[in-house]
C-alpha cells in the first residue's frame, strides 16, 4: 500500500468535525529573487472524532493580506470541514478573526508549542525537558487550586527578569482555562505539541544557512507522514471521558 505524502494529504477530503486544530508555527527563511526573508509557516493539525491526528495543510502566513487566512479556512470548508471546536494558536490576530468568520462557534486556546520555545531560548538545554513538563502541568492540573500552587512554585523557580517577563506575557491567562474540565484540557494541551513535525521543520529550515523557495520544498523534505499522523495517542478510557465532557459542552454536535 502506498503511503500519502504531505503534499497529497494536504489536498484530501476532510472530516466534518475536528475537536481541536493545532496551528503549529515555524519560522523559515524564504528566498525571493536576490534576497532572503524570514516568514512564518503554520502547520494545521486536526484531531478527529476518534482521536486520530490528521494533517489539514501547511500555510505561509501573509501578514499584510487581511483575506489570506479567510481564504485558507474557506478552503478547509470546501474540503468538507463544517465544525472546528477549538483552535490552538499563538497571538495571530488575523488568523483568529478570520477563523471566527468561517467557523462562528470556534473557541481559541493558547498554543503550548509556540510558548515552550520562548522559555527554551533563555534556559540551559539540560533543563528544557523539565520546563516543558512543568508548563504542561500548569495547563492540565485537576483543579484550579492545584494550578495556583504549581504556578506559585513555577514563578519562584524561574525568577530571573527574562523568565518573569515571559511568565507575565504568556502565562497570565491560564487560570481562565480552568473553566474547562480536566479531560478537555488534556485534549487541548497534554497532546498538543506536534513534536515530530515541529522539530523536523525547525531543525531543517529555520537557521541562517538554509532557505526554501516555496512550500513545495517543505513537502518534499518532510516526505511521507507515517511517523506522526493517522493514529491516536489517547487511551480508550481517556477518550471516553473527553467525549463525555465535549458532548455536554457542545450539545448540537453529533459525536457518536
Amino acid at each position: 500500500m502506498n503511503k500519502l505524502t504531505i503534499s497529497e494529504c494536504s489536498k484530501k477530503r476532510l472530516d466534518e468535525t475536528y475537536l481541536v486544530v493545532y496551528a503549529i508555527k515555524n519560522e523559515v527563511n524564504i528566498k525571493k529573487g536576490d534576497y532572503i526573508e524570514k516568514s512564518d509557516i503554520y502547520t494545521l493539525i486536526g484531531v478527529d472524532m476518534k482521536g486520530y491526528r490528521q494533517l489539514l495543510n501547511v500555510y505561509q502566513d501573509r501578514v499584510n493580506n487581511n483575506r489570506y487566512w479567510l481564504d485558507c479556512f474557506e478552503g478547509l470548508k470546501s474540503r468538507g470541514v463544517k465544525n472546528i471546536l477549538f483552535l490552538s494558536v499563538d497571538d495571530n490576530r488575523n488568523m483568529k478573526r478570520t477563523a471566527k468568520i468561517a467557523f462562528p462557534g470556534i473557541l481559541f486556546v493558547d498554543s503550548i508549542t509556540d510558548i515552550m520555545p520562548k522559555f527554551f531560548k533563555y534556559s540551559s538545554e539540560k533543563y528544557e525537558r523539565s520546563i516543558g513538563s512543568k508548563l504542561h502541568n500548569l495547563y492540565t492540573r485537576k483543579t484550579a487550586v492545584e494550578f495556583k500552587e504549581d504556578f506559585e512554585r513555577f514563578k519562584k523557580e524561574y525568577n530571573n527578569v527574562i523568565h518573569q517577563k515571559l511568565i507575565e506575557k504568556y502565562l497570565g491567562n491560564i487560570e481562565a482555562l480552568y473553566k474547562y474540565s480536566v479531560n478537555i484540557r488534556l485534549l487541548l494541551f497534554k497532546h498538543s505539541a506536534n513534536v515530530y513535525l515541529y522539530d523536523k521543520i525547525r531543525v531543517t529550515f529555520n537557521n541562517n544557512r538554509n532557505y526554501i523557495s516555496d512550500l513545495n520544498e517543505i513537502y518534499e523534505t518532510l516526505g511521507n507522514i507515517e511517523n506522526y499522523f493517522g493514529f491516536t495517542s489517547f487511551k480508550k478510557r481517556e477518550w471516553t471521558l473527553i467525549l463525555n465532557d465535549l458532548i455536554q459542552m457542545f450539545p448540537n454536535i453529533e459525536f457518536i
